[in-house]
C-alpha cells in the first residue's frame, strides 16, 4: 500500500467510525474499541505541527538556536527499552554492534513490566500442520524459558511473569551484552543529513544531549523517533487500561503467591497522543482502583486485601503506526501469505470478527512478518519494531503483543547491526543473510 492509499484508508476509517461507533466490520476484534479514527502524516521538516492534531494550540513560540553536545557515538541507537527495544539492543550487540539504549523510565520492560501486562500472549496459533502451533522462537523463547526455569513465570504456553524478576533479567541481559543505557531520558529530536539520521537528541536531567549513530531502531512504542525523522505514519486511537497488583488473594495463578493483577480501563476511544486526555484518564483510573479496593476490603473475607501497586506505566496500546514499505494486512495474515523477506512470525491473541464471521483463537492462523514492514519509506538508516511497525488495523491485537514485539525487535536489532557494519541503507541490506542469522539464533521463519 502506498502512502496516499495508506492515508486514504485512515480517512475512510474516520467515516466508518462516525457512521457506526465501536466497530469496523471486517477488521474488528470483538470488544475492542476502533483502533483507527484519524490519519496523520508526519512530514519531513514539518513534524512539529503534528501537535495540533491532538491538542488545542493557542499559538507558537520559537525555541532559540543552541549547540547540543554530542556525548557518544555508537553503531546503533535504540529508542525505547520495552520488550521490543531490549530484544533489538541485545541482539544488535550480540552481532557486533556498539549500542546505546534510551529509556524514559528507570527500568526496562515497558508495558510488560511497568504496565503490569504480565502474560506473554500471541506465541501460538493455528499451524499448517498442527492445530496449535508455536510461532515464536529466538529471543522471545530465550527470555521466557529463563523466567520459567527460575520460577519467575508460570504457564509455559502463555508465560505470565513476575514484573520485578523480568526487570532484573532484562537488566542482566543488557549488561551481559555490553549495551550502554541511559535511563530517565526521552528522545527529543533527530538531526538529519539528507535522508540519513545523523544523531538522536535526548532530554535528560543533564540537559539536552546528542548521540551520534550509524543506524537507529525506533522501539519507542509511540513512533517518536520516526516522527522526528519525518517519516509518514498513521495516528491510531485505542482503549487505555490501568492495571494494579493486589495482595491478600487466597489463591492465584500468577507467579507471586497471594498476588493478583487487577485493573480498570476506558472502553472509549482514547487518543494516546493527547497528553491532557491521557493524564486525566490515568488520574481517574488510579482513584477508581483505590476506591474499589477500599470497598472490597469491607466485604467478609477481604479484610486483608491490600493494593500494593498501581502500574507506573500508562496502558496506552497504540498511537503512531509506521507507513512502512509494506504494511502487513489482515487478509495476508489470514491466508498463510508467505513473504520472501520474512523475519519472524506472530501467534494469535483473542477471537475477532473477519468478513462477517467470528474467528476463534483455534481458527486464527499464525502469520509471517516481512522485513519491509520494519523499514520506513524515507529515512535510510532507521528500522522500526514493536507496536509501531507497519501493519493493518485489523491485526492490531496480535501485532502489539509482547511476543510479537520481541520478534520484530530481534529482527530489527540484527538488521541494524548489519546496516551499521556495511553503511548500507536498511532497505538494501542482504535479507538472505539476515534470515540466515535469525535462523541460527532460533527464530522461526517458516510455516
Amino acid at each position: 500500500m502506498d502512502r496516499r492509499k495508506f492515508l486514504k484508508a485512515g480517512v475512510a476509517s474516520v467515516v466508518s467510525a462516525s457512521a457506526a461507533p465501536g466497530l469496523i466490520a471486517q477488521e474488528m476484534r470483538a470488544g475492542v474499541i476502533v483502533p483507527v479514527v484519524s490519519a496523520s502524516d508526519g512530514r519531513r521538516g514539518d513534524v512539529s505541527t503534528d501537535v495540533d492534531r491532538h491538542l488545542p494550540v493557542e499559538g507558537y513560540v520559537r525555541e532559540p538556536s543552541h549547540r547540543i553536545p554530542v556525548v557518544a557515538s555508537v553503531d546503533v541507537v535504540v529508542a525505547g527499552g520495552g520488550a521490543a527495544g531490549v530484544a533489538a539492543a541485545v541482539c544488535a550487540a550480540r552481532h557486533g554492534a556498539s549500542v546505546m539504549l534510551i529509556e524514559r523510565m528507570n527500568y526496562l520492560g515497558g508495558l510488560w513490566t511497568g504496565g503490569l501486562v504480565l502474560p506473554v500472549l500471541a506465541t501460538h496459533g493455528l499451524g499448517k500442520t498442527k492445530d496449535w502451533d508455536k510461532a515464536t522462537g529466538g529471543f522471545c523463547t530465550e527470555i521466557c524459558d529463563e523466567l520459567l526455569s527460575n520460577g519467575w513465570a508460570v504457564n509455559p504456553k502463555d508465560p505470565t511473569a513476575d514484573p520485578e524478576a523480568t526487570k532484573y533479567l532484562m537488566d542482566k541481559m543488557i549488561y551481559d551484552a555490553g549495551v550502554k543505557i541511559i535511563y530517565n531520558s526521552t528522545v527529543a529530536g533527530a538531526v538529519m543529513s539528507g535522508s540519513r539520521l545523523d544523531s538522536v537528541l535526548v532530554d535528560c536531567n543533564t540537559g539536552r544531549i546528542a548521540i551520534r549513530c550509524k543506524t537507529a531502531v525506533d522501539a519507542s512504542g509511540d513512533g517518536i523517533l520516526f516522527h522526528y525523522c519525518g517519516d509518514p505514519y498513521e495516528a491510531r486511537r485505542y482503549h487505555m487500561t490501568t492495571l494494579s497488583r493486589v495482595y491478600g488473594v487466597p489463591s492465584t495463578h500468577g507467579p507471586v503467591p497471594g498476588m493478583k493483577t487487577d485493573g480498570t480501563g476506558s472502553r472509549e476511544v482514547i487518543d494516546g497522543l493527547d497528553v491532557m486526555l491521557v493524564s486525566a484518564t490515568q488520574q481517574k483510573h488510579r482513584m477508581e482502583l483505590w476506591e474499589r479496593m477500599e470497598q472490597r476490603k469491607k466485604e467478609p473475607g477481604n479484610e486483608k486485601l491490600q493494593l500494593m501497586e498501581v502500574a507506573p506505566t500508562t496502558g496506552i496500546r497504540v498511537t503512531r503506526v509506521l507507513d512502512s514499505i509494506h504494511n502487513v494486512t489482515l487478509e495476508e495474515s489470514m491466508e498463510w501469505t508467505e513473504f520472501d523477506d520474512v523475519i519472524g512470525m506472530s501467534g494469535v491473541c483473542d477471537p475477532f470478527e473477519y468478513k462477517g464471521r467470528h474467528i476463534s483463537r483455534k481458527e486464527r492462523p499464525v502469520w509471517q512478518i516481512p522485513y519491509r514492514s520494519l523499514v520506513p519509506k524515507e529515512t535510510a538508516n532507521l528500522l522500526v519494531c514493536g507496536r509501531c511497525f507497519g501493519y493493518d488495523q485489523g491485526i492490531t491485537w496480535d501485532a502489539r503483543e509482547i511476543s510479537t514485539c520481541m520478534v520484530t525487535g530481534q529482527a530489527a536489532g540484527v538488521a541494524a547491526a548489519m546496516s551499521a557494519a556495511t553503511r548500507t541503507a536498511a532497505k538494501d541490506i542482504d535479507v538472505k543473510n539476515l534470515q540466515k542469522q535469525l535462523r541460527e539464533d532460533g527464530v522461526r521463519l517458516d510455516f
